[in-house]
């Protein structure tokens, strides 16, 4: 059985998109996010954009190759919610929602029941 986590700090969602990549494919890295270290913003082959962890990718110059499946997709949480743990990277949490939809959540929003 996966941990559960209640949520103990609401967060907003940053965008209402999700970014999806397969292992293998590449992306231009742009900057290192300054309040998450080891988050970098990305850009894939149509121009969508958004935060990847270093964890996720193999960085050289300015390219990045997956190196496992990714979905950047956020969930909206408020206190009191119950997700379930997936895994985790560089502070944020993957997990599922009580609708069993996966997404990301920070780390220190939320603590083991």
């Amino acid at each position: 059985m996966r941990e559960l986590f209640r949520v103990i700090e609401k967060h907003q969602a940053s965008f209402d998109y999700a970014f999806i990549a397969e292992k293998g494919d590449v992306v231009a890295v742009s900057r290192e996010d300054d309040e998450t270290p080891g988050w970098f913003w990305c850009m894939d082959v149509n121009g969508l954009e958004a935060w990847v962890p270093e964890t996720h990718l193999k960085i050289e110059g300015d390219k990045g190759t997956f190196n496992q499946p990714y979905n950047s997709i956020e969930h909206s949480v408020s206190p009191g919610d119950i997700v379930q743990y997936l895994g985790e990277s560089l502070g944020w949490m993957e997990c599922l929602n009580s609708k069993w939809e996966y997404g990301w959540i920070p780390l220190h929003k939320a603590k083991i029941i």
